[in-house]
């Protein structure tokens, strides 16, 4: 006789592959890069970080938090040099990265310590950014001089 499975039993299963899919695409930032994003705020790249100069541009400061990106909307010339400057203070996971596909920069954003990231606004159009689920989204809309 086989055992048959209970509806009950499939929803739990499927629950269960779903939080375990989720939880595995978006991962909560080591304490290592917090310390490294603490002493190195002038760095940018792909999760690991590289010392460097002071960052130099317009600064631009950007809240993460429950409502997503405040701005959400960054206005730039062409030519102009930004450095954006994001401060998460939401606990939730999908905003603890920031990525800006084109550039392709990703980095961790630690709760409540400022991350620097530069950009050049060279053409005009959008430079996209989001968070590391792709579901908060806020772009650099770079008009021309």
């Amino acid at each position: 006789m086989k055992p048959s499975r209970t509806p009950s039993s499939s929803l739990v299963a499927l629950s269960l592959a779903a939080f375990l899919a989720l939880s595995a695409s978006c991962s909560k930032p080591t304490e290592a890069s917090a310390e490294a994003a603490r002493s190195t705020p002038g760095t940018q790249g792909t999760q690991g970080t590289t010392a460097g100069p002071a960052l130099e541009g317009r600064r631009v400061d950007v809240a993460v938090g429950p409502e997503g990106y405040a701005p959400s909307t960054i206005q730039a010339k062409q030519g102009e040099a930004l450095v954006l400057r994001f401060t998460r203070t939401a606990k939730g996971e999908c905003l603890s990265q920031v990525v800006f596909p084109d550039l392709k920069i990703t980095r961790d954003l630690p709760l409540n310590v400022p991350v620097e990231i530069a950009v050049k606004a060279e053409k005009p159009g959008k430079i996209a950014f989001q968070c590391g689920m792709a579901m908060v989204h806020g772009s650099v809309n770079v008009t021309g001089t």
